[in-house]
């Protein structure tokens, strides 16, 4: 499962982010990195932008970022 997959509102923690060095790079510093745990908080309405909560940071993903981002569900959270 991946971002793309989350619906509004949902937590997981992220088990693996893939694609290029200094997307990954960038990601670690907004805190989302293996092991974090990450909430959906909106989705565009054409679903090609999400914005994701790591802690105290927010980013607005890409499609092709988010895609690149595995997590697992959390449930009852």
């Amino acid at each position: 499962m991946t971002v793309c997959d989350m619906k509004k509102g949902s937590r997981a923690v992220v088990l693996k982010v893939t694609g290029e060095d200094a997307v990954r790079e960038r990601l670690r510093f907004l805190g989302v990195y293996k092991g974090a745990k990450i909430a959906l908080l909106k989705v565009s309405l054409t679903r090609s932008t999400y914005l994701v909560q790591a802690g105290s940071s927010r980013a607005a993903l890409g499609k092709d970022v988010a895609a690149g981002v595995f997590v697992w569900k959390l449930n009852g959270e």
